[in-house]
């Protein structure tokens, strides 16, 4: 009875202030995400389930905050005392994408995945639409990137209390991967790949002595967290995406450079300078052998795949319905080795594309590369027309997010735990930036 008290006094503190500041949904959504699905209290204290009588609590607070939002701006609209929801960059390269989901939908086995599913690709646009939409000036924005920035140090503390924990207390847990909030290494590695380059972004953009300070100290310390995830995919993707990132930029190459190298100084300097188990692991992690093992189950997923489509390649196995068919495809395989497969693969095939492709079939994975191609296109015809305005570096750290998401995915799926809304926001601040300059320039134009 209390906790429902507890929750429904914060939906309404949350609803009032959205009432009264519609752009402060975002931020709610952004500080948000760590906390999505299941957080457990296990990996930082054998004795903290003794002080608050629970070890673990699962909350769903993304879905309520979207709608209340969602409902706050239809109803300020009807009333016409919000009339700035005419801005659909973007949006409308999305529909067709929408439509082949809702095609897909026809095929649903289990209602409540489906909806699932196709709930949480609305929300990927609807966030995006609320957030080109309501930040509209430079102090919004501000609120909007320092909030990704303090929620960022507040995963980066509970990670570094989590990894501490590991290294000094719990000897034999010695070698784990941290995990902070998500329960999981690699979603964690995601979330960290998609604002690193954004800090860094604000890093350069900062012009105050105490802010670049601040920036500099939690980006190191985000980067030492995503580091000790010691997930390849998310590390290969991120380096990757800098490299390319900054092969784009026409001007200002020193500072470019600058990065690329403090960058790769801090990563060799963590793994170099850590304790000889993690130093070891490091090196291990990176070895050939390591990553043809770590490759060799995750090529099953192809093949798994393919065999679920085969037979629906136009609108794929349907939305929503790939957790209650993967298990008779995974039987096939030995029996010492079913486990271990269909382990590897209940939850997705970690290849967000591959995964499309086989929920939604051909029309749904063109659809969805078709926005993607949409979005690389204006991002980078886009960045020459800034190269000499004030936020030039922070919208090249914000392209940096919106590309690594797109590379990290080849190797997992970052549905989960509301990262693609991260991407979403990031995606919608940067379009925000290139509008701000067009607006600038009509200006001086007339």
């Amino acid at each position: 009875m209390i906790s429902w008290i507890i929750a429904i006094s914060l939906v309404c503190i949350i609803t009032s202030v959205i009432f009264y500041r519609p752009y402060l949904s975002v931020v709610f959504v952004i500080v948000s995400i760590p906390f999505e699905g299941v957080v457990d209290f296990r990996d930082i204290s054998r004795c903290l389930e003794s002080v608050i009588g629970f070890r673990y609590i699962t909350i769903y607070p993304l879905e309520i905050i979207l709608a209340v939002s969602v409902l706050v701006c239809i109803y300020k609209s009807i009333l016409g005392r919000y009339n700035d929801f005419r801005n659909m960059k973007l949006v409308y390269c999305y529909i067709p994408f929408v439509l082949c989901i809702m095609l897909s939908a026809m095929k649903s086995i289990e209602l409540s995945l489906t909806v699932k599913e196709i709930v949480r690709w609305l929300e990927l646009i609807v966030i995006y639409y609320l957030t080109i939409n309501l930040i509209n000036n430079d102090k919004k924005m501000r609120v909007i990137l320092y909030s990704i920035f303090l929620t960022m140090a507040m995963v980066s503390v509970f990670g570094i209390i989590h990894f501490l924990y590991y290294l000094i207390i719990d000897y034999s847990y010695r070698d784990s991967r941290v995990m902070s909030f998500f329960g999981n290494p690699n979603p964690l590695a995601g979330y960290f790949n998609l604002i690193i380059p954004v800090s860094f972004g604000m890093l350069m953009t900062s012009v105050c002595l105490w802010k670049r300070i601040t920036l500099g100290i939690f980006t190191v310390l985000s980067i030492i967290i995503w580091v000790f995830t010691f997930s390849r995919s998310a590390w290969f993707s991120l380096v990757l995406t800098m490299i390319l990132v900054f092969s784009l930029i026409k001007v200002k190459k020193n500072r470019a450079v600058f990065l690329l190298v403090v960058f790769f100084a801090i990563s060799a300097i963590l793994s170099l300078s850590s304790n000889t188990d993690n130093r070891g692991k490091f090196m291990n992690t990176l070895s050939l052998n390591a990553v043809k093992v770590s490759l060799e189950p995750r090529a099953l997923c192809y093949p798994i795949g393919l065999n679920m489509v085969k037979d629906d390649l136009i609108l794929g196995i349907g939305i929503g319905n790939y957790p209650l068919l993967i298990k008779e495809y995974t039987k096939v395989y030995e029996l010492t080795n079913y486990l271990q497969v269909y382990d590897l693969t209940r939850h997705h095939l970690h290849n967000l594309y591959l995964q499309l492709f086989v929920e939604t079939g051909f029309m749904g994975l063109s659809a969805f590369v078709f926005w993607l191609a949409c979005i690389v296109k204006y991002l980078v015809n886009s960045l020459r027309s800034l190269e000499n305005s004030r936020h030039y570096w922070l919208f090249v750290g914000l392209m940096g997010g919106v590309i690594v998401y797109l590379f990290n995915n080849l190797a997992d799926v970052l549905t989960v735990h509301g990262i693609h809304l991260q991407w979403g926001i990031i995606l919608g601040l940067a379009v925000v930036l290139i509008q701000f300059r067009e607006s600038e320039a009509c200006s001086k134009t007339v």
